[in-house]
């Protein structure tokens, strides 16, 4: 298949010619259009949340054949109303209307947001088709992307690619999510090529988008909104959400590409313990393996693997172990074995098996697009996890592979066409359009698997996907570069994942190729531990980049930073049942609660959740920054004195201080001071203490055992938590929404902290009873309470200032 390098031609024009016929079934309008060659079948239908969906029938649907396969629930449809007019037909469903003239153009007018589509033009199997979009308007999304924020001014491909390393010119990523969130004011719409083929978004037109595939239909998902949060909801609820994660996987991670000993791993860990740094979670990478043969240990450098992890988990410490689909082509290792005996591997058209060397030499790779391989492939891996291992690490599954040759460094996409998959029902698809969504049907694969052999949840890291991979895997960035640069990239390319349906989303924290200095790396990790993933990783043959690698000035920094983590561990939880419900991202761009002109393009700060907003130091050197604030009031953690946006400032930040501000009116629950996350669930899910700002603001706490999987069945609680402020009084109430978890220490007190309170405090009352013997420090008002039932605090108090 040849990549198209433009998608709007200059002179072409739309190749109906005129409107022929049509009809309607139930929940579809099916339009025919007349080409020079040929008639052109359109299929118009409307979900029944709203989402519009222009269908232009070419080839085999394999997106939708392997969803299918896969048991991923049908899309439901909702009946439509067609009538006749002088231009063409006008299809309708409540408020939303679709024109479609005899020239082929289709006119979506919906309540928030509309859409206008035409020159959809043939180029033998490929198709496109052009949205207007006006120069003003933001595009985001587009899964993992270099450059800035938004994405208007480029063309892009969606093609799973292994590349290392990615510049600002690279493109395509690991990647593969056409989706592409569209904005201007407060306005925003989304538009997702539900294509498993190689597709393209081109945004070099200022005035239009082109949207094209090399080969099957042109599938458009045309999602109003007009709240970037109600697309992102819309889209996440088509393509499925993130499940709750194990409580680890919000902990510190650390890795390196390898730790080449299981000494050298249960140093490491004893390490951390030693300079009393919070960790969760330690990664092996392929060097653990014999001979690079997936789910084997090497005998003699990693010969007990029991005594590691028994060892880990007294530590608190998790291991993960990286998984590769190449399975080395070997007929004495069981897994080629069982493989080659049952046909789970992709071949060529005639039946011959596809090899291709990866680490291992020649390998064969799992044919993911079947049922019973990945049950297969499922079985391996709960097996493996058995053994004690907390989670799979999916690397190389765009899939990576280099030839068959050893100086064949890369197979290349055209070489892909003699390549095919087999369904379950031994229907043939060609890899090229089963090549996008390999990852996802492997991660598909192990996630079930795991799922079904225990109540605990599964843990997957993957490096590729396609839309919907947050159903099964958190997602890095993969190899980037110890450099200013990539420091920087990482803000907008997990701000542009978490837009794309990718809640759980980091880079490799301080850099995977090249060394990292101190003082980068004590920027990247004053950065990495406010991103959803958080793990440092390096490759082979770099300096160490464990924290204490860089003396005690960076190892201070580290720790400090780590445990800020560990302590709104509570509220990191919250935001990802909050990913879970609704497809929020975890780390969100200012736009999402300020879609202003001024602000929608800002790419080098972060909210984590609604409240903290972070700006990091992105420059060698820099010790002070320019940074946005949003509308409202914002207290500056450092300075600890309030700021009010909307406005500019200048901020000091030296090597140990990252910018950091919370809005008025934040509720922050906090953990104790723990190194692991193990300590805090075996000890007490809830709270240690809650941070409450003044202002006005609420936050639903959610609370569950972070480890099984109850919370589907409902064990979980629910608390929400209230600030009301005046000009002379505070109140903080809560009550339960739920009560479903229970846990013996939900009596233990919690420090409910108010303030900074600017004034003079008066009365404190708890429950309507006066509070004697207050301490305040730092203008904070500390009191002991209990959250087994609901409850109130009022304060109150004579202003010394404004605020």
């Amino acid at each position: 298949m040849k990549a198209l390098t433009t998608l709007h031609p200059s002179q072409e024009q739309a190749s109906f010619v005129g409107f022929v016929s049509g009809y309607l079934s139930p929940d579809s309008l099916c339009a025919i259009f007349e080409s020079e060659n040929s008639q052109e079948l359109f299929r118009i239908a409307i979900t029944d949340s709203g989402i519009i969906r222009v269908y232009w029938v070419n080839g085999d649907d394999v997106y939708a054949i392997l969803q299918q396969e896969a048991g991923y629930p049908r899309t439901p449809w909702v009946p439509l109303q067609l009538s006749v007019t002088a231009f063409g037909w006008e299809i309708t469903r409540e408020e939303i209307r679709i024109t479609v003239n005899h020239q082929g153009s289709f006119q979506i007018h919906t309540p928030s947001g509309n859409f206008e589509l035409d020159s959809f033009l043939r180029q033998h199997h490929s198709l496109r088709c052009r949205l207007s979009s006006p120069a003003s308007e933001s595009l985001f999304g587009l899964g993992e992307k270099v450059g800035p924020l938004n994405k208007k001014g480029r063309f892009w491909t969606q093609w799973t690619t292994d590349v290392a390393p990615h510049e600002d010119e690279t493109d395509p990523l690991y990647q593969a999510i056409p989706f592409a969130l569209l904005g201007q004011s407060s306005e925003f719409r989304g538009i997702f090529l539900a294509n498993s083929a190689r597709s393209y978004v081109d945004a070099t037109d200022m005035e239009n988008l082109w949207f094209g595939v090399d080969d099957g239909p042109l599938s458009l998902y045309l999602i109003p909104g007009p709240q970037i949060s109600q697309v992102v909801a819309r889209y996440s609820a088509l393509t499925g959400r993130m499940p709750l994660m194990p409580t680890f996987a919000l902990g510190f991670q650390q890795s390196r590409y390898s730790y080449m000993t299981q000494n050298e791993v249960v140093e490491i860990a004893k390490q951390f313990r030693h300079w009393h740094l919070p960790l969760d979670v330690i990664y092996l990478d392929i060097d653990y393996m014999d001979g690079y043969r997936i789910f084997t240990f090497d005998p003699v450098r990693f010969s007990d693997p029991n005594d590691m992890i028994s060892t880990l988990d007294k530590l608190g410490i998790s291991l993960v172990t990286i998984v590769d689909p190449g399975v080395k082509y070997d007929e004495h290792y069981a897994v080629y074995q069982e493989g080659h005996a049952h046909d789970h591997f992709i071949s060529y058209l005639n039946g011959q098996e596809f090899l291709s060397r990866v680490w291992p030499g020649l390998c064969a790779f799992p044919d993911f697009a079947k049922s019973q391989t990945r049950q297969w492939w499922g079985q391996w891996n709960a097996r493996w996890l058995a053994l004690g291992i907390k989670g799979i690490w999916n690397d190389m599954n765009e899939p990576a592979w280099w030839g068959y040759t050893e100086n064949e460094r890369a197979c290349h996409p055209d070489e892909e066409v003699g390549i095919v998959h087999h369904t379950s029902s031994g229907q043939e698809l060609p890899h090229y359009l089963v090549h996008n969504l390999y990852a996802l049907l492997e991660a598909q694969a192990t996630f079930e698997a795991l799922r079904h052999a225990s109540s605990l949840r599964p843990f997957i890291l993957s490096r590729s996907g396609f839309s919907g991979i947050q159903r099964y895997a958190a997602v890095w960035t993969g190899d980037n570069t110890s450099s200013w640069e990539h420091l920087a990239l990482s803000i907008p390319m997990c701000l542009n994942l978490g837009l794309s349906g990718v809640p759980m989303v980091g880079p490799d924290i301080g850099g995977f190729l090249d060394n990292a200095t101190p003082e980068l790396f004590a920027r990247w990790i004053q950065m990495g531990v406010f991103f959803p993933f958080a793990r440092a990783h390096t490759a082979i043959n770099t300096v160490r980049h464990e924290p204490w690698a860089f003396g005690e000035d960076v190892l201070r920094i580290a720790r400090r930073y780590i445990q800020y983590r560990y302590r709104l561990l509570p509220y990191w939880y919250t935001l990802m049942y909050q990913a879970h419900i609704d497809g929020a991202p975890m780390m969100r761009p200012l736009c999402w609660y300020d879609p202003s002109d001024k602000t929608r393009n800002i790419d080098d700060q972060f909210f984590v959740g609604e409240h903290f907003l972070v700006a990091p130091i992105l420059r060698e050197g820099a010790t002070h920054r320019h940074v946005v604030l949003p509308p409202g009031l914002w207290y500056d953690i450092w300075n600890r004195q309030w700021l009010e946006g909307p406005k500019e400032i200048e901020v000091e930040a030296s090597l140990e201080q990252l910018p950091l501000f919370i809005r008025q009116g934040a509720i922050i629950p906090l953990a104790p001071r723990i190194l692991s996350t193990q300590y805090w669930r075996d000890t007490s899910p809830w709270p240690a203490s809650l941070w409450v700002l003044p202002g006005h603001g609420r936050f639903d706490l959610y609370v569950d055992d972070g480890r099984t999987t109850a919370y589907q069945d409902g064990s979980f609680s629910l608390i929400q938590f209230s600030v009301h402020t005046t000009e002379d009084s505070l109140s903080v109430s809560w009550q339960w929404i739920r009560r479903e978890f229970h846990h013996d220490t939900m009596n233990q007190p919690v420090i409910l902290r108010i303030g900074p309170i600017s004034g003079t405090i008066h009365q404190v009352s708890l429950n309507n009873n006066v509070v004697p013997n207050n301490r305040i420090h730092h203008a904070i008002l500390s009191i002991p309470i209990t959250l087994s039932s609901d409850g109130k605090v009022d304060v109150m108090f004579s202003r010394s200032n404004h605020h």
